[in-house]
Parts: structure tokens; sequence; C-alpha cells
């Protein structure tokens, strides 16, 4: 099998021929790459995909750097999502954490000011739908993608040529700091945004690695999540009668308070010894290995929460049992908004870093439960 990186051209096919056949011949002739064109005979096709779920295949399974060219028009729409398929690559790229070069048509880009002021003008002379203004807008304004005007395909070419030396150079200096050894074990369950703080180590890298791979943590929890704030009951009923059922619920509630103690002494304790003493580097060994128990922290409250939903209580408890189901909301909303709030003071607080060179930013974190007074409440309804 190839070990050579495959390259995705992603743009439309006829009134940009000419150029996807001179970047495909500059991949394959210049780079030694593996050129990615849906107009190939090599470009890999799984017979029971359609079109659309095929290119975007390509760009999950093959792709290792992603050009996108952007010409005058906006391409076929795919009827499901209302994008085009050029849009859906370029949002499996993105996902996906691959380099990506945007290059836009220079007309496009002399344009696209005017189009800003005039939202509702007449540009069918230049574009095929105001569709394609909305999708560059948002690739420079929200993505943050440096897009290269161009003219013609030479053009793409000078620039590919400049910036994958840039990427190898990059690579080479990545390999140096290895120094030939082998990445550490704990490195290959990261995600691409928290290996390249790990690896790059950038201003505050140690809170940032710390929370984004916090933030991955919770993400591969995204279908209990999605059990939980629907209130799903996806699992066997535990039967629990009345007479065991005082005793049983205090025992969830045991359980509940364990794990909310836990995730104190992980935010409060376990972090900070992997942060180290100011003005030393952390340790990214613990950082990730802490950042990722906050995700199995999560995963067993919601288990827990799910359990008290499943379970058959008999009444008059059953009542207390659903109040007692709604514990966890608060510290599961924390372990998913407390990360994410975190990295955007932590990049607000980089772009406001003093002359001298410092900046202070405080995070602070307690967990806690939710709901006490309404479980309170319902077991008072039972004695009285």
């Amino acid at each position: 099998m190839s070990t050579s990186p495959s390259v995705m051209v992603s743009s439309t096919f006829y009134d940009l021929r000419q150029v996807r056949s001179n970047l495909a011949k500059f991949i394959s002739d210049e780079l030694g790459y593996i050129p990615l064109l849906s107009e190939l005979p090599s470009f890999p096709i799984n017979p029971d995909l359609n079109t659309v779920e095929n290119c975007r295949a390509r760009v999950e399974n093959n792709a290792d750097i992603f050009v996108l060219v952007i010409g005058g028009r906006y391409g076929s729409i795919d009827e499901k999502t209302e994008k085009s398929i050029t849009n859906l690559e370029f949002l499996a790229a993105q996902r996906k954490g691959i380099p990506i070069y945007a290059f836009l048509d220079r007309e496009i880009h002399s344009i696209l000011p005017v189009w800003r002021k005039n939202k509702d003008g007449d540009f069918s002379g230049t574009v095929d739908t105001p569709l394609l203004f909305e999708f560059v807008e948002k690739i420079i304004t929200q993505d943050k993608v440096w897009t290269f005007p161009f003219d013609s395909a030479q053009d793409i070419i000078d620039v590919l040529r400049i910036q994958i030396a840039y990427l190898f150079h990059d690579s080479l200096m990545l390999r140096s700091r290895l120094a030939g050894n082998e990445l550490p074990s704990y490195f290959h369950s990261l995600s691409p945004t928290s290996l390249r703080l790990a690896l790059e180590k950038p201003s505050a890298w140690e809170y940032k690695l710390f929370f984004q791979n916090w933030l991955d943590a919770v993400s591969k929890r995204s279908k209990l999540l999605k059990e939980y704030r629907d209130r799903l009951t996806l699992d066997l009923a535990e039967p629990v009668s009345a007479n065991i059922a005082k005793d049983w619920m205090n025992t969830r509630l045991h359980e509940l308070k364990g794990l909310v103690n836990s995730a104190n002494i992980l935010i409060n304790e376990s972090a900070q010894k992997a942060f180290g003493p100011q003005g030393k580097p952390g340790d990214a060994a613990e950082i990730i290995l802490v950042s990722q128990m906050f995700g199995d922290v999560l995963e067993t409250i919601l288990k827990w929460s799910k359990r008290i939903r499943c379970a058959h209580v008999e009444e008059p408890y059953n009542k207390v049992s659903e109040e007692l189901a709604l514990f966890a909301d608060k510290i599961v909303e924390q372990l998913y908004i407390f990360p994410k709030d975190s990295l955007r003071k932590i990049d607000e607080g980089l772009t406001l870093v003093n002359s001298d060179g410092k900046q202070e930013l405080k995070l602070t974190m307690t967990f806690e439960l939710a709901n006490l007074d309404a479980y309170n409440k319902a077991i008072q309804n039972i004695i009285s």
C-alpha cells in the first residue's frame, strides 16, 4: 500500500475542468502525491454510496490534504442538507482536522465587498447563485480559513508549492522534537486539535490541551448525552419495591455524591498537579489523563441517571425517583459548558496580554448537585 500523502481537490467540475487537470498533474508528477479528483479513474468509489456520500467518504477516509478551489459556480446541491457537494467536502475536511488550502477566483474575490454592501443585488453575471457568496463569506469570516485569490491554475500551483514546503518543514520540526522516539502511547487517543497542542506547545498549551481534551472526551459520549437530554429509557427496568425504595434511592444519592466529589478532586487537585508549578511546563501525560477522566465521570453520571429513569419504583416512591433522576442536571451541564467557556476565555486572554507579556486569568469551578429542594419536598409529601 502506498504511503504517499493523498490530496483531495474539491471544486465544481465543468467551469474549472482545466484547473483540476493541471492540479492533478502537479500533485502526481511534481509532488509525487496521490491526487483525489472525482473524474480520475483512480478515484475510489463505493458502489453502495451515492455521489454525495462517496465524495464525503473520500475526504473522511483518504484525504491527507484538502485543496478547495472556488470559481463562479456553487455546484450541485444536496437535497438533504441544501449545501453543495463542495461545501459538504469542506465541512468533512474541517471535522477531520487536515490542512486546508482555499483558493478563490480573483473576480469573485474582487466583487465580494460589493456583495457585502448590497446582498440583494443582481450578481448573476458573476455567480450562478448568491449561495456561493454566503459560502465564501462563512469560510473567510467564521471559519477563519486563509483564502488565496487566483487567475489561473499556475497561481494555485505556485502557492501550493510554497505552502506544502512549509507543511513539510513543520513536520520536520515536530520530528526533531520527538528526537526519533516513537510517539508516546497516550497521544494516540488525541483528536487532531489536542495532538497539535501537545506537540507544538503554544502559549498556555497546558490549559488549552486540558480543556480541549476534556471537550473531546465529552463529545465521545454524544449518544449517552442525547439519551439523557431527551429523557429516553433505553434499558431494561430494574424493579424497586416500596419496602426497599427509600434505601435504594439513598444508595443512588450516595453514589452521585461520590461522583461529584471525584469531579471536584480532579479539577481542584489532580489538574493542578498536572499543570505543575507556575513558570514551569506541565506534565502532558498527566494533563491528558486527568482531562480524559472527566469523560469517565460524565459517562458514569449519565448511566447513573439512566438507571434511575428506567427503574420501576413502586408507589408512592415513584415520584421521588423522578426527582432523583434530575439531580445530575447541573453537573452534566457543567461538564459540558465549563471546558468550552474556559477555552474561549483563554483565547480571549491571550489576545489581551499586557505589554510585559503577562495576563492573569482565573478559572474556578465547583461541581454541585441540583434539584435537592424538589427531592426533599417529594419525600415530605410521602411522609405527610
